[in-house]
């Protein structure tokens, strides 16, 4: 069940709210269908959850079923409140990351057109298995989850990638300079993060840019967002807000006016390399580093015999 889903269906939720009018006015999906000219499987798709309202919807819908305008009025109510949605990650994740992981895949599956704007972390749809366990990890400490499934929310972030393939999806990964340069882990985690970053660059129905420092911008990027054709998600520290219609948009057109005054192509390319050569030179490993000993009168370290 997508997160659009989950929420219109949930007890008491607009999707639950509308089928009990029309049932009340003892109409069946396709008798409403019809007297709305709809149709006969949009009604489904609202009661199901598949398909969010407009408010001319509920309007129209109100009126074939003779709801006066307390109802009304409530279940337009019922709509905004759908229409911006924030969900908590302490009670999102209750059940461990790899269900909510689970919800992102079939999000994706459904979307054509999939953005991701990013100020903080590599978009998880280019992360690599070591990348991903780190964020993973870090949400578990953060949030102190009852239920530890890291490996398994690797695996489910593993498999939304294969959607990246797909000619009949575009997917657009917009970063600001930065997140190339925060350093998340192990040096060796993010330089492999980075490599994996320049297999995408060029992918016919990928577009990938950087915004870089130092250059003038349209607009301040606030925060990080993604996009799934009209719906935007923001995550923050403590949780996930959705986005639909106006509110979407703009979110939508921010991304463009990002797009304007990001390095693409080649020059993307340039970034990323540019980040992988400022990173720490490749170190011994750590079983190494603890075989030296340090000779306290000259301070030479040389190893332990």
């Amino acid at each position: 069940m997508t997160p659009i889903e989950e929420l219109l269906t949930q007890p008491g939720g607009l999707s639950d709210r509308l089928r009990a009018l029309r049932t009340q006015a003892g109409l069946s999906g396709k008798e409403l269908a019809e007297a709305c000219g709809w149709q006969p499987s949009r009604v489904s798709k609202i009661e199901n959850g598949k398909q969010m309202p407009t408010a001319e919807d509920i309007d129209t819908w109100a009126e074939i079923c003779h709801a006066d305008d307390e109802t009304r009025e409530h279940l337009l109510r019922a709509l905004i409140e759908a229409q911006t949605d924030h969900r908590d990650f302490k009670r999102r994740m209750r059940r461990g990351q790899a269900a909510v992981q689970k919800s992102y895949n079939e999000l994706v599956r459904d979307s054509k057109v999939i953005g991701h704007f990013e100020t903080a972390w590599i978009p998880g749809l280019v992360q690599t298995p070591d990348y991903a366990r780190r964020a993973f990890t870090e949400m578990t400490e953060l949030h102190e989850l009852d239920v530890n499934d890291v490996d398994q929310a690797v695996a489910m972030r593993m498999q939304r990638q294969q959607m990246i393939y797909d000619s009949s999806k575009r997917f657009e990964f917009l970063l600001a300079e930065p997140v190339l340069r925060w350093v998340l882990g192990p040096a060796s985690v993010h330089r492999g993060q980075l490599d994996r970053l320049q297999t995408i660059i060029g992918m016919p129905n990928i577009r990938f840019g950087v915004v870089p420092m130092g250059v003038p911008l349209p607009t301040v990027p606030q925060n990080s967002f993604q996009i799934y054709d009209d719906v935007v998600i923001v995550e923050t520290f403590l949780g996930e807000t959705t986005y639909r219609d106006q509110d979407a948009q703009l979110y939508i057109r921010v991304m463009e006016r990002l797009w304007q005054e990001a390095a693409t192509g080649e020059d993307a390319r340039a970034l990323v390399l540019r980040a992988v050569n400022d990173l720490p030179p490749m170190t011994r490993r750590s079983d190494d580093l603890r075989a030296l000993r340090c000779d306290e009168r000259d301070q030479v370290c040389r190893p332990a015999a």
